[in-house]
């Protein structure tokens, strides 16, 4: 299993420094994500044991579960487009030569890019709004703008590794 895992990173790894540095960066973040993930999963396996055996849950646990999924989903992001492993439906170009694949793959990654641009602007928007507004989760009144910085951040690399992508794949194309 983890010899399949290191031959899949070493035939994703790019080959030049921008590549190189960016799927650094968006392995860093997949494995801050899972072990994000890992740690809600524990503390939900806590809060129902807890709540079987003793009548004491974990309080507030769903406001924990949903703040750390999100934060987590988008930690996931970079490195799942960087490897290309983003869910394709493929109808219309599936017989359709590799050149022409390769042309929609990168014009869908430049206007994933675009999206993930625009994203991140609104996140960080949102994120001041939460802020300023002081709002706050229900149960346990964590503030809500403190995940808005992971998002952002994540959405940021997420645009980049979408225009790195889409450049690299027209490159393909053009050769």
């Amino acid at each position: 299993m983890a010899e399949q895992i290191n031959e899949e990173i070493m035939r994703a790894w790019p080959r030049d420094v921008v590549g190189r540095s960016l799927f650094r960066l968006a392995y860093v973040l997949a494995l801050a994500g899972g072990v994000l993930m890992c740690a809600v999963g524990l503390m939900v396996v806590v809060s129902i044991v807890g709540r079987a055996l003793f009548s004491k849950p974990i309080y507030g646990d769903f406001e924990l579960v949903a703040m750390g999924t999100a934060i987590s989903v988008f930690l996931f992001l970079p490195y799942c487009h960087l490897t290309k492993n983003n869910v394709i439906v493929d109808l219309f170009l599936a017989r359709a030569p590799e050149r022409l694949r390769t042309f929609f793959d990168s014009v869908g990654s430049l206007l994933f890019g675009v999206i993930a641009a625009v994203l991140t602007w609104r996140s960080v928007l949102g994120g001041i709004d939460m802020h300023e507004y002081n709002e706050t989760s229900m149960i346990l009144s964590i503030p809500v703008w403190i995940a808005f910085p992971f998002i952002v951040f994540s959405l940021g690399v997420l645009s980049i590794c979408c225009l790195y992508t889409a450049m690299k794949d027209l490159r393909r194309v053009v050769q």
